[in-house]
């Protein structure tokens, strides 16, 4: 399926990732319903859009607080009577907070479990029926290689990326027989805000490369007009994600000489 023929439903088009993804989906004829919590920031972005939009292209941007299942049916209710007919979510917002487990308050594990996977499938389940009535449909789900790499200082955010990277395979099989095709794609650290200036700091120091927001989300527009079910962003990530799923030993050893230095950072 190509952008020109897709109707997107886009999470965080607020952040860094989201912003750029909704501007090239935008610019190669994609329709657009993007949410986010920064109605500011959402209001300039679909004045941008809808003033190079293309013919009956459809930009509509609306502040959601996706922790309220009451905004989210609001909102899908809103898209509902649009006439417009969805057949592309892409479910990319979602928080992160570096920092030893033991230091992690209940409030912050609450909330990076429930943005980061229960709402991706709360508002996958609900977008499904319509997904399947349509000839193509996509499910584009947007994790990190901590979901496939169990990072330390990231031990919540690794542990709510592999629950929707599971997620993305396990419901990519059970709609095998359907038209829509499930996938999970995994970047690598992005220059964005959901990085502060110590972790930042940190991938230098452990020569971390961080990827530019518009290199990812080129990455993604390909992958959602692609059918594949998983794709790890980066060298070596992507070596390291599969040589995990093998021997995870072997990757832990050598991730654990760098704990020092972690642990400095996240004091």
């Amino acid at each position: 399926m190509q952008p020109e023929q897709m109707t997107v439903v886009l999470t965080g088009a607020c952040g860094g990732i989201g912003q750029v993804l909704a501007r090239k989906l935008a610019a190669k004829g994609a329709s657009l319903f993007l949410c986010g919590r920064d109605a500011e920031t959402l209001a300039a972005l679909q004045k941008v859009l809808r003033a190079k939009a293309i013919g009956d292209q459809t930009i509509d941007a609306r502040a959601v607080d996706l922790t309220d299942d009451r905004e989210i049916d609001e909102w899908l209710e809103s898209i509902a009577h649009s006439g417009r007919t969805v057949n592309v979510l892409v479910n990319n917002a979602g928080i992160c907070k570096f920092g030893m487990f033991e230091k992690i308050e209940d409030r912050d594990i609450e909330q990076i479990m429930n943005l980061n996977s229960i709402v991706p499938m709360k508002l996958t389940r609900k977008l499904l029926p319509g997904l399947k009535a349509q000839a193509q449909a996509r499910v584009v789900n947007i994790a990190s290689t901590f979901g496939a790499i169990g990072f330390p200082g990231y031990s919540v955010y690794s542990a709510s990326k592999y629950a929707i990277r599971g997620f993305s395979q396990a419901l990519g099989r059970e709609l095998s027989d359907t038209s829509v095709r499930v996938g999970c794609i995994l970047p690598r650290a992005t220059k964005t805000t959901i990085n502060s200036d110590q972790v930042v700091e940190m991938n230098r120091k452990l020569s971390v490369a961080m990827d530019a927001p518009e290199k990812v989300a080129d990455a993604v527009v390909r992958f959602i007009c692609s059918d594949r079910g998983e794709l790890a962003l980066g060298w070596p990530e992507k070596f390291l994600v599969r040589l995990n799923s093998v021997f995870p030993t072997l990757v832990g050893n050598a991730i654990s000489k760098k704990l020092p230095l972690i642990k400095q950072f996240a004091a």
